[in-house]
């Protein structure tokens, strides 16, 4: 298994029961794809350089995770349907 790290940029807008149940849907996703998550480190709202479906502060949360790359495929795919997660990008950790 490699070891990456996910960061991703969620709505802003959501309440903290959404933003809850949008992380506990992640969650899932990722323990049904065999991902042990390492940590998880909330960065909370952050202004970004420009602005993304109107807005400029964005609410961050970054993972670090053990997963198959195999896995990687279906879980983007189905992350593309997790509506409140607006942008995401995995990179792979260095052993």
């Amino acid at each position: 298994m490699n070891k990456y790290e996910l960061m991703l940029i969620s709505s802003p807008s959501q309440t903290d029961e959404e933003r809850k149940a949008t992380m506990a849907e992640l969650k899932d996703l990722l323990s049904a794809n065999s991902a042990n998550i390492i940590s998880e480190e909330i960065w909370g709202e952050r202004k970004m350089a420009y602005k993304i479906n109107g807005t400029l502060k964005w609410y961050y949360v970054l993972f670090n995770l053990e997963i198959d790359w195999t896995k990687l495929k279906e879980i983007n795919k189905s992350m593309n349907l997790i509506k409140n997660i607006w942008r995401y990008m995995f990179v792979k950790l260095e052993k």
